[in-house]
Parts: structure tokens; sequence; C-alpha cells
């Protein structure tokens, strides 16, 4: 029992640093964004806010600066519209690989894994030339589009490992009460994989939410870029750059992830765990 004891508290210690480590940066992010200029860069730095002022967030959210919430909305109707598409298509897709023998579906697999490799700058050209042909330059449906080709693949892949361990028994039986396939489908089976549906939503609205490479060479004006684009921006282009406002606009785009992963923590553990079971 003393070992288990002694075992147990290292353990917890390890977890406690661990926390501190990763809560550190943000705590003094937080900390600072209520801070004047003067206190942002005294000789010696302190915990202590005096004096207390809100002028960092009304230049962030305001005209003065860099307009965060027409930014926060294009970033979230992005990602929420990425997220929806994933979701729906994941579900549809993979509850077809885990429940129907489809023909060639070990290569399926094999694609689904290698369209994650093909991303990035090696297809930042074509996307160019695509959205261009197309006229979709400076418009959020050619970032939506993007985003999906990236969280597609694996939404499908996980969701399909997710269907596999929902027991078809289940789905006899409501056949069986005379339930049509589809009424089987969304009453029976996507309740049940409902986590894995939730992990895959919430990676998909974090992935458009951190991307920076494509926004900024696709978008262009106020209408279109995301936050990330947006605070980039200012940090390179102002000739005096007002720490204090970005610091403030780092803490508004963290709040929304943060919110949503505290909301639906349980089911994305519950998810990415039960999804990689089979595959």
């Amino acid at each position: 029992m003393r070992e288990t004891y002694l075992m147990r508290t290292w353990k917890y210690t390890i977890l406690f640093l661990l926390l501190v480590f990763t809560l550190v940066p943000f705590l003094w992010l937080l900390d600072t964004s209520f801070k004047s200029d003067e206190a942002i860069f005294a000789s010696k730095p302190t915990w202590w806010i005096s004096p207390f002022t809100l002028d960092s967030y009304t230049w962030a959210l305001g005209k003065k600066g860099i307009q965060l919430g027409k930014l926060l909305s294009n970033s979230l109707i992005t990602c929420a519209i990425t997220a929806l598409i994933t979701g729906l298509i994941a579900c549809i897709s993979g509850y077809g690989l885990a429940r129907y023998k489809v023909p060639g579906i070990k290569l399926i697999f094999v694609l689904l894994v290698l369209a994650q490799m093909i991303q990035g700058p090696m297809i930042m050209i074509p996307w160019y030339k695509f959205a261009s042909s197309m006229s979709l330059l400076n418009t959020k449906t050619i970032l939506v589009m993007i985003y999906c080709t990236m969280t597609i693949p694996v939404g499908v892949w996980i969701m399909s490992g997710f269907f596999k361990t929902i027991p078809i028994d289940l789905e006899e039986a409501a056949y069986m009460d005379g339930a049509s396939k589809l009424k089987t489908l969304f009453v029976v089976v996507i309740p049940l994989a409902l986590p894995g549906l939730v992990a895959i939503s919430l990676y998909s609205f974090i992935l458009g939410w951190n991307d920076y490479q494509y926004s900024l060479i696709l978008t262009n004006s106020l209408s279109a870029k995301t936050v990330q684009v947006g605070i980039a921006e200012v940090m390179e282009s102002m000739g005096s750059t007002n720490w204090g406002g970005i610091l403030a606009s780092g803490v508004i785009i963290i709040l929304p992830i943060i919110l949503i992963f505290a909301i639906i923590q349980k089911f994305l553990i519950e998810g990415l765990t039960a999804g990689s079971v089979k595959g």
C-alpha cells in the first residue's frame, strides 16, 4: 500500500508540474493583456496588474485596431461549415465502409491515409489556380473546400472504426421492429456514434481555426480573412506594434476553443479512443 501511495503521489506530482508548465504561458498572456503599456514594458515584470485597463481589448475589437470581431466571425463561419460538412460526409461514408462489403476497401483506406500526406505547400499552387479560375479567391468558400479535403479522409477513417464497435445486432433488432435502414441509422446508430462524430467535428473546427498559410495566400480582405492572418499582419506591418492589443487578441482567439473543449471533452476522448479500436 505504501508503494502504491508513493507511486500515486509521484504520478500526480508530475501531472501537476506538466499542467503548470502548460498553463503558465497562457496565464501570463491573460495577465499581461489587462496591463497598460508602461506596465507591460516595465524593467521588472510582475504578475500584479496595476493599473487594470481594458484598452487593449477595446483596441482589438474596435475599428482602430484589427477589427477582431469581423475576423472572428469569418473564422467561426468557415470552421463551423467545415465541421458540419466533415461530420455529415464522414458519418455516412464511415457507416458504409463499416457495414457493407465495398470492393477494394483496403485500397480505399490506403488512399485515405495517403490523402493526408499530400497537403500544404506542395498543392498550394494548384489550389490557387483552381480558386482563380473559379472566381473563388478571397472567399470563405475556397477555405471550406480546402479544409474539407484535409478533414474528411481522417473523419471517414475514424468513423468507420467507430461504427465497427457498435453491435450489428442492434440494427437487426430495429429492422425486425419494422424500422427502415434510414430510420435505423438516425435513430439507433448515430446516437451511439455521437462521441466519434463530435470528435471529428471538433478536429475539423480546430484545423480550420489554426490555419494560416491557406488563408494568407487565398484571402486579402476583411470579408474573408481569418483571425490568424489578421494578427500576423498587424505584427508585421505596424510601425509601432500595440503589444497589449495583440495579447488581448490572443486571449480572445483562445477562449472559444477552451470553451468548446470544456463542453465536449467527454465526447472527444470517447470518440478518439473508440474510433481507433478497429480500422
